[in-house]
């Protein structure tokens, strides 16, 4: 009988043992994970996330997603419940985001932002479990718009815009045909061009230094051109104006020689014309044999001759 009841206290203290063991480990695991939930709103498809999916806060992981449900008062909206650490600092403002995976189709959520002047989400929500609403993914722009792209992509290679490509491919197919067959005068042509373009460039380099030339006259010798111009008017104004005044003032002299002095202008002119016929005379007689001319023949002599 005392044996018996040994056993029974040894083994009520290896039971007692073992439960203050595991509610140790419990007392333990609870003091060392202590979580922070919050409920992300999507109103989006979220195909490929699933419980368990990573939860980063700006890239850096800090919890897991623990549920999915779907609101009983709106179908459309999915809610995700998630545990972050107590030290995940989300702020009124922080924002999630479906997030994927490299190319697997998985599906991770995004806590972003938050600004440093604004409190707790934790501390200001009424909720008791604070919810955030999640921004529209690229996924979910890209499959909203799908649509439109698709519908335009089938616009696209309608029968009509086939048939139109189809004329366009052959008309090039004509067009590359007629360069192979006129290749050579394709290429005299080419040459053609390249001597053009090289006479212009020609052309245009000597243009240029034409106008660098007068821009630099006009620069720097026209404005002294200009102010000699300026002083030979003057002094042809001035020029003018004494000879007015000499006209004026001997007014009745040039009448008298215009009416008389001018009369004997004329026999004198015909003299001076018959003493130069003479003097071409004797000069190409001089020329042709000046020995005969001064020994053997008389000189001619100068008379009046009439006209």
């Amino acid at each position: 009988m005392e044996t018996r009841a040994h056993y029974v206290f040894i083994g009520a203290i290896v039971l007692s043992a073992v439960a203050a063991g595991f509610l140790f480990i419990l007392w333990l695991g609870q003091t060392q994970r202590e979580f922070d939930e919050y409920d992300i709103i999507f109103t989006e498809r979220v195909s490929g996330l699933s419980v368990g999916a990573q939860v980063r806060f700006n890239g850096i992981q800090k919890g897991e997603v623990d549920t999915l449900t779907i609101d009983p008062d709106d179908p459309s909206i999915v809610i995700a419940r998630i545990r972050v650490g107590k030290d995940t600092p989300v702020k009124k403002d922080t924002t999630a985001e479906l997030e994927p995976v490299g190319f697997t189709g998985l599906l991770i959520i995004q806590l972003v932002g938050g600004s440093a002047d604004q409190p707790l989400l934790k501390d200001t929500s009424e909720d008791k479990v604070p919810q955030i609403k999640a921004d529209e993914s690229t996924i979910g722009q890209f499959l909203e718009g799908s649509g439109d792209v698709l519908a335009k992509a089938q616009h696209l290679l309608s029968d009509h815009n086939i048939q139109s490509i189809s004329s366009i491919l052959s008309n090039v197919e004509t067009l590359t045909a007629a360069f192979a067959d006129n290749d050579a005068e394709i290429v005299a042509t080419l040459h053609n061009i390249n001597e053009i373009t090289s006479d212009l460039a020609k052309t245009t380099a000597k243009l240029d230094a034409a106008a660098s030339a007068l821009q630099t006259f006009l620069e720097d010798d026209a404005p002294a051109t200009m102010e000699d111009l300026d002083k030979l008017l003057v002094e042809s104004h001035a020029l003018v104006e004494d000879i007015r005044g000499i006209a004026g003032e001997n007014r009745a002299s040039l009448r008298v020689f215009a009416d008389q002095g001018l009369g004997q202008v004329a026999p004198a002119l015909a003299e001076a014309r018959r003493l130069m016929r003479t003097l071409d005379y004797m000069m190409r007689e001089i020329d042709r044999d000046p020995q005969a001319y001064f020994l053997g023949e008389n000189v001619p002599e100068y008379g009046a001759e009439t006209e």
